[in-house]
């Protein structure tokens, strides 16, 4: 009777072992792993020079604690360190990250960045990459948040363009779509030299006089540099009024 029973014993503590194990087991195989890449094979340069901008993807749990999230960039005039928000997940999500400049002025060329992913689970667990990559200008386009109608029909808007000094300005366009009639007017070019130049574009439309009330705008302009080229653009809802 006592062998019996101790038998039941080592059977049930046998089986306890085998659930327990197996859980744990389970639980490894679905664990989310930790990682931090660098995605972007260029970084874009604000017009001004305070930050450069690329893609990083991250992997993380959601129930770890974020104890570091940094991005570094390093040229020779300058360099900068900021913090980016890691989208969590058991796959890879993008995430926009911008380095300010916090010493010196950013310029396009070449530049060092490391990328950094600290979390808390028990243990401090850290991810990190690094690459060299070449920073290109960008173009900054602003559309004002008002067109004016003219008398023959036509509307009137300001684009604002900011562009770095090592970019030539090559102008653009401007697009209206009132829900009726679309149209497209251009400007010329704009000075490279970091500060906003504001131009007054008329549009006008073959279809036919645009309306007064909202409207849909897009505006672009485009740079270049060492031959190549690289534009901004900005989409809004704007209104179209009577002056």
């Amino acid at each position: 009777m006592g062998s019996s029973v101790a038998a039941r014993r080592l059977v049930v503590a046998g089986l306890v072992g085998f659930l327990v194990a197996g859980g744990t087991q389970a639980a490894s195989a679905h664990r989310t792993p930790l990682s931090v890449e660098i995605l972007s094979e260029q970084t874009s340069l604000a017009p001004d020079g305070s930050s450069m901008t690329f893609d990083i993807s991250t992997v993380c749990d959601r129930t770890w604690t974020i104890v570091e999230a940094s991005a570094s960039a390093t040229q020779p005039q300058a360099s900068g360190t900021g913090s980016f928000t890691p989208n969590c997940g058991r796959i890879p999500y993008v995430v926009r990250v911008a380095v300010p400049a916090t010493s010196g002025t950013f310029q396009t060329g070449p530049a060092d960045l490391t990328v950094r992913l600290v979390v808390q689970q028990g243990p401090t667990k850290r991810a990190q990459d690094s690459a060299s990559l070449l920073v290109r200008p960008d173009a900054s386009v602003v559309l004002a948040d008002q067109a004016v109608l003219e008398g023959d029909g036509a509307a009137r808007i300001d684009v604002t363009v900011t562009c770095p000094m090592s970019a030539v300005g090559q102008g653009g366009s401007v697009t209206i779509y009132d829900g009726q009639v679309a149209g497209t007017g251009t400007f010329g070019a704009t000075p490279c030299d970091t500060v906003p130049h504001t131009v007054s574009v008329r549009v006008a439309s073959s279809e036919g006089p645009f309306q007064i009330g909202s409207a849909e705008a897009l505006a672009s302009a485009s740079i270049t540099e060492g031959g190549d080229s690289f534009g901004g653009s900005d989409l809004r809802t704007i209104q179209i009024v009577v002056d």
